[in-house]
């Protein structure tokens, strides 16, 4: 159903396709200790029984409906304080996916993907470290394309948004294109500043006012800049600004 690609040059050059499995980022783990892997090497599955998201949550999918897929990395040329560029070039390649569907497409800090304020798709990276630099990342991309209905109604899929059905293989040819030609951008590494830029530019609540929970208070604010660590700074509408917050210090409020 899945076929390798033979317009890229580093994505889904070789793709691993499993009809169901517990995990594709387990999988993926496992490929890359037995040390079998070539870099972009894909694993997918049309049902994922226990697919991991951001904060120890699960991600769920229908199976057969959506794309759920890891792709194995080797940014051996990135030292680990310029680590945060993997998912910010990841979530640059899938958010231009889905906005040459969809225009009100934005990256929700640190890597999730929302269409007019509802997640469209989740991604979880695992790093590996060998001294200074990276060895090894495993990319989990959980991309909800022909699903309807969702437990959480802040969840939305590429069918919902434009009432319109799509062919899957079509659909994750045209998604790994797109990631190829940012990891492509990030592994010249000329374009550093200009992938940082474009995130931040396209970065829920960079450009309006959003509101977020804080220390148990609730503030309203807007993101004015991200560390090269991927920590978050938020101006508040009085003036003031929270500098170098982590994942789990801020939650935002849905609206």
């Amino acid at each position: 159903m899945y076929n390798s690609l033979p317009d890229t040059l580093i994505i889904g050059k070789k793709v691993i396709y499993l009809p169901t499995c517990h995990s594709t980022n387990d999988i993926a783990a496992e490929i890359v200790h037995a040390g079998l892997f070539s870099e972009g090497t894909i694993v997918i599955t049309d049902d994922q029984l226990s697919g991991r998201g951001q904060r120890g949550t699960k991600w769920v999918a229908n199976p057969g409906e959506n794309l759920t897929f890891s792709i194995i990395l080797a940014p051996q040329f990135l030292e680990i304080d310029n680590q945060f560029l993997i998912s910010q070039t990841i979530a640059l390649g899938i958010r231009s996916y889905v906005a040459s569907y969809l225009a009100e497409t934005q990256v929700k800090w640190p890597n999730d993907i929302q269409v007019n304020g509802k997640k469209i798709c989740g991604i979880l990276i695992e790093n590996s470290i060998q001294g200074a630099n990276l060895k090894s990342s495993i990319v989990g991309i959980g991309l909800n394309v022909n699903q309807l209905s969702f437990e959480n109604s802040f969840a939305t899929s590429l069918s919902t948004e434009t009432e319109e059905a799509f062919v899957l293989s079509d659909e994750f040819q045209k998604l790994a294109r797109h990631i190829d030609a940012y990891y492509l951008r990030l592994r010249s590494r000329k374009q550093d500043k200009e992938l940082r830029d474009e995130y931040l530019n396209n970065l829920y609540g960079y450009s309006n006012d959003v509101k977020f929970s804080y220390q148990e208070r609730i503030y309203s604010g807007r993101v004015s800049a991200v560390s090269k660590q991927g920590k978050l700074s938020v101006r508040l509408s009085t003036g003031e600004e929270i500098a170098d917050l982590g994942l789990k210090e801020i939650v935002w409020i849905k609206s």
